[in-house]
């Protein structure tokens, strides 16, 4: 008997899974982004059940995407003000500047 192979737990072949990603990666090619929040209930629904965030990822690197973008910044980050901390921050703190070697305290 031949050993198994291939994925035996697959949800949709192939060229299924293609079929659902189409109308994304066609969004994509105009200049949109691809979001996973918006394809994992689309594959829900073509399913009849819920899956796992991972599934979708999965999925997207069969077909060849991977994460291109940066995650977002916080709203309220001010970028100027951590520009300025890091150029005010203070190479060594007055508490470790009094520590030795190990975290013993020197003289």
């Amino acid at each position: 008997m031949p050993a198994r192979g291939g994925r035996q737990r697959e949800n949709f072949t192939h060229a299924q899974e293609a079929q659902l990603l189409k109308p994304f990666l066609e969004r994509v090619s105009r200049g949109g982004i691809l979001v996973v929040g918006q394809i994992k209930p689309a594959l829900e629904a073509e399913l009849g059940r819920s899956i796992a965030l991972s599934s979708v990822y999965n999925l997207l690197h069969r077909h060849g995407w991977r994460k291109l973008a940066p995650d977002k910044c916080h709203p309220q980050s001010d970028p100027q003000a951590q520009i300025d901390w890091k150029k005010n921050f203070p190479e060594r703190s007055p508490k470790s500047a009094t520590m030795g070697p190990k975290g013993h305290r020197s003289g």
